[in-house]
């Protein structure tokens, strides 16, 4: 279990239930402060992701902690405090700013 809230751009191993599950942290660290609110995160399979998927499946860089991997934006999860189990680090700028876009174009957002 996590003290603190999870932070933007983090990719944690998280459990819930008998599953486990890696995910990105794209909710606004302002609310991941706050114990009382559930941080927003995106699945991060552990499956090559399809190259159709284009802006829906940022693949990760180099730099970043999963390399080669994706955060699929049309799948978003709930995350609760206690089922973040590892903290495996921040993706980069460029990656973060992919995934925002491609939420953005997922959810129409100007």
């Amino acid at each position: 279990m996590v003290d603190e809230g999870p932070v933007r751009g983090q990719v944690w191993e998280y459990i819930a239930g008998s599953h486990q599950f890696r995910v990105l942290i794209v909710s606004n660290d302002e609310y991941n402060d706050r114990p009382d609110i559930e941080a927003l995160g995106l699945l991060v399979p552990r499956r090559t992701p399809d190259p159709a998927m284009g802006d829906l499946a940022p693949i990760m860089a180099a730099g970043d902690p999963l390399p080669g991997s994706a955060a699929l934006v049309a799948h978003s999860m709930r995350l609760l405090r206690s089922g973040l189990r590892r903290n495996l680090g921040f993706v980069s700028n460029a990656t973060l700013s992919a995934v925002e876009d491609g939420l953005r174009d997922f959810l129409v957002l100007p």
